[in-house]
């Protein structure tokens, strides 16, 4: 026992001890107690997931938007035959449901009416400014005396020989630019055979949209996978009811803008009411922005036939009616519709005005309000009706319209599809 300690002793003594200062022990490789170590956070991850998602997204949103501006002469026609058929739509339902009046003939009278109405005000603007051109081009010669008086006579004190220099040099802005002018206006020659063009694809494009918008509507969801078909379906039908009732309501609030402007200008005896209304109208469809630039209009007529008084009158009515319109009409006409903030609403038309300027004016909206609607469709769940119908369990439902097409979407062509979500 003895000489077994002493073995043992002397291995100890000529075995190294390890030395444990200035090193690490290397550890198993095993993955650390949940909630300790250096893992990534679940937020950040998620985050992370969120981020490179919403990067593809938006990629893919770019490229599309930046190829349609590519053939503007395609895709700015075939929006506006959109809208247009967003408000001529309930015309031909009514022509064919209630008069029975075919298909295709209720189509193209939808169109008809739409077409006649919309010529009707480029007549009655161009014959109102032709009668009233001569009379107001002597109150602007008048105005433009008086203001050269005022600059001399006024607070200002300027000489006339300012007065005379600032003519002279308008005059010479104007012959320098003459070149330019002349070939703008060669230009907008040109411009005219394109917009020839593309009125006449906007007239087939809302005919076809009108008759088969449908079956075109079917072609494109046969084109999806079978097991997304009934949901997108359905999304895309609620955001177009919401984009029709957008059409709708802004035109109710443009009659309403117009009516206000032309008892307004008609009691200041103000020349061009009827027209000046009728801008006012068409403008009003460009939602906040539109009001302010005919309203613009209609003060600097104002103020040329009428004096600094009768412009501050009309300045004040246009405020107060872009305020009515933001905070009054916008949530009691599209509560149910629409829902987007005036803020929102702003902030749109101001950026499609920066990125498409008229055309981007006109579509931010529109364009906002079916986005804000489908996306909030999308997260609706499922539910059957009671004719066994797939629809969504929207809680604040439209009236009938709502509840008709909802059940020709679910009775058409994905009705009884293999893959078509049921509710849970």
């Amino acid at each position: 026992m003895v000489e077994g300690r002493e073995r043992r002793d002397a291995r100890s003594r000529r075995a190294p001890r390890p030395s444990y200062q200035g090193e690490y022990v290397q550890l198993p490789d095993t993955p650390p107690p949940a909630g300790q170590g250096r893992t990534v956070p679940i937020v950040i991850r998620e985050a992370a997931q969120w981020s490179w998602r919403l990067l593809l997204i938006g990629a893919v949103g770019y490229l599309l938007v930046r190829g349609l501006a590519m053939v503007p002469m395609v895709t700015i026609p075939f929006v506006v035959a959109l809208l247009l058929t967003a408000v001529l739509g309930p015309v031909q339902r009514w022509l064919r449901d209630r008069l029975r009046v075919p298909h295709s003939l209720a189509a193209f009278l939808a169109l008809l009416v739409g077409v006649g109405f919309l010529g009707l005000i480029g007549w009655f603007v161009g014959t109102q400014v032709s009668t009233n051109a001569p009379k107001m081009g002597e109150q602007l010669m008048a105005t433009v005396e008086y203001l050269a008086t005022w600059l001399r006579h006024g607070p200002l004190q300027i000489s006339d020989e300012q007065v005379n220099q600032y003519g002279v040099e308008l005059q010479t802005a104007i012959a320098a630019n003459q070149e330019r002018l002349v070939s703008g206006a060669l230009s907008t020659l040109s411009a005219l055979s394109h917009l020839l063009a593309g009125g006449l694809l906007l007239l087939l494009a809302t005919f076809f949209l009108l008759r088969d918008g449908d079956l075109i509507w079917g072609w494109a969801m046969s084109l999806l996978p079978v097991a997304s078909r009934a949901r997108i379906d359905l999304v895309g039908r609620f955001g177009w009811r919401t984009l029709g009732g957008f059409m709708r309501g802004q035109t109710i609030i443009a009659f309403l803008h117009a009516s206000t402007v032309f008892v307004l200008l008609v009691v200041l005896n103000v020349p061009m009411a009827a027209a000046l209304s009728v801008l006012i109208f068409v403008g009003s469809y460009i939602p906040i922005l539109g009001m302010t630039v005919t309203g613009t209009l209609c003060i600097i007529v104002s103020l040329i036939e009428h004096g600094p008084a009768a412009a501050i009158v009309v300045a004040i009515t246009i405020v107060v009616l872009i305020q009515l319109e933001a905070h009054l009409l916008q949530p009691f006409i599209m509560a149910r519709t629409v829902e987007v903030h005036p803020l929102g609403v702003a902030m749109a038309v101001l950026a499609g005005t920066t990125l498409g300027g008229i055309a981007g004016a006109l579509f931010a909206v529109p364009t906002v309000a079916f986005l804000n609607a489908t996306i909030r469709a999308a997260h609706m769940p499922l539910r059957l009706d009671d004719t066994g119908h797939v629809v969504l369990d929207d809680p604040e439902p439209e009236p009938d319209e709502l509840e008709e097409q909802s059940e020709e979407s679910a009775s058409g062509a994905f009705r009884g599809r293999a893959g078509a979500p049921r509710p849970t």
